[in-house]
């Protein structure tokens, strides 16, 4: 089922125009913030934006700064120093998954809620949701990007929600089964997963169930073809839509229409997104083929505002142009500077089981460590994740195998991942004094 334009007159404006109109807005955010002492600490006031490049000298905000904003907090801004806009005036908060490092929180005031709504319900129109659709939503957890700030959006272009998310496998799978589902939100790896369990579940086979459509968020993939086929195939579907968004700037800015040549930009007007060049930090033309980092600025957000937040999520422009009448451009996700792997259902950063590592076995590691790979193109794990960790100069691997055993036990019990720890002496993992890749190939 295709359904109408979200809002004709901003989904058909000229890029171009968008982008000036978005310029102006954002001299009057700045001028906004600089009653905010942490902001006006960083961020220039009193000027005006005429050119994209007049952007370039204004701070990025690094997630790094977010943490740091919210790790000092008062009872007045309990959302921390970037707090706009008063506790008694937020109606919902929501937060990061912190899968990545600790959760980053954000509120909303009711005008942020609205419009954030809107937002959404326009990437759920463009993704394939409309009256008559019944929508069934599997986020377990409300408080992040995906859980409530989706069912809203979902209900926003007049889907109905079915939230089958949290419960067991059997329960979803007879949700999707009496509730006659035609809409699948999930993650791409949990898409193909779901529909085998349904299949066991319900002794028949998933394609004979009413999903037709699947939109697959959360970690990049449904943009590979065999992937994307993949999950046609498991479920029966005529239609994959995929979907992509930040909890730090709006939970879904980015929606693939039944054109299927990417992902548009539906943020507009509330969300403000530069393509830079990730080493020279020049902006980058939309053009199709061209490649970039998205940097994104909420230019109406009243609580919780980010001005030039680097995403580090890596885009590929596919088009300027579609068939479907909208302007904005589309583009693929083809990475992020910590790519994520799939162990079976669950998507991971390296950086994370980095993370959970150290935090139990630090006495016994020197720090550094790395994920062996089969390929450079391997993303999916169905046996564990194999994790060469290098023990401290001194340490045996007798006598660090017990707390080994408990990292390894911790890293399933936190992400949902198996690895395979195997220590290294100290010295064997060659380290650059520049970056040093958490995944490596032989």
């Amino acid at each position: 089922m295709t359904h109408p334009l979200w809002n004709p007159g901003l989904d058909t404006r000229p890029w171009a125009l968008t982008q000036q109109l978005q310029l102006a807005e954002f001299g009057r955010l700045l001028d906004r913030l600089a009653a905010n002492e942490a902001w006006a600490a960083r961020l220039p006031a009193g000027r005006t934006y005429a050119h994209l490049d007049d952007l370039l000298d204004v701070p990025f905000t690094l997630k790094e700064d977010l943490r740091a904003a919210q790790a000092d907090i008062t009872p007045a801004r309990p959302l921390g120093a970037f707090q706009n806009a008063p506790t008694r005036d937020l109606v919902q908060v929501t937060s990061s998954s912190g899968t990545t490092g600790a959760q980053t929180f954000f509120g909303l005031t009711r005008t942020d809620w609205g419009r954030w709504k809107d937002r959404i319900g326009n990437a759920y129109r463009t993704a394939g949701v409309g009256p008559g659709d019944v929508v069934a939503l599997t986020t377990g957890m409300a408080i992040v990007a995906g859980g409530l700030p989706y069912a809203d959006g979902i209900r926003e272009a007049g889907g109905v929600l079915a939230w089958i998310g949290g419960q067991t496998t059997p329960r979803m799978a007879f949700g999707m089964q009496r509730l006659a589902v035609n809409v699948l939100v999930s993650t791409a790896s949990f898409a193909t997963h779901f529909a085998d369990r349904t299949t066991d579940e319900l002794g028949v086979p998933a394609p004979s169930l009413s999903v037709r459509t699947v939109i697959a968020g959360g970690e990049p993939g449904a943009g590979v073809p065999h992937i994307r086929q993949g999950m046609l195939d498991a479920w029966g579907a005529t239609r994959v839509s995929e979907f992509m968004g930040l909890a730090d700037v709006l939970p879904a800015m980015w929606a693939e229409c039944e054109v299927g040549n990417g992902m548009h930009f539906t943020a507009a007007p509330d969300v403000l997104v530069e393509l830079i060049d990730p080493d020279t930090l020049a902006h980058v033309p939309w053009e199709p083929g061209a490649t970039g980092e998205a940097v994104y600025t909420t230019l109406s957000r009243e609580a919780s505002a980010v001005v030039r937040f680097r995403s580090r999520d890596q885009l590929l422009v596919t088009g300027v142009s579609c068939p479907c009448g909208r302007t904005a451009p589309t583009m693929r996700c083809v990475g992020r500077t910590d790519d994520m792997l799939i162990y079976k259902a669950m998507n991971v950063y390296p950086s994370a089981i980095r993370e959970v590592v150290l935090d139990v076995a630090s006495p016994v590691l020197s720090g550094t460590m790395r994920i062996r790979k089969s390929s450079a193109a391997q993303v999916r794990f169905d046996d564990d994740i194999p994790l060469e960790v290098e023990l401290r100069d001194g340490v045996t691997a007798a006598e660090a195998s017990a707390v080994l055993r408990e990292a390894a036990e911790s890293v399933r019990e936190k992400l949902r991942v198996r690895v395979a720890v195997e220590p290294v002496g100290f010295g064997v993992i060659p380290v650059s004094d520049y970056k040093n890749a958490l995944v490596y190939v032989p």
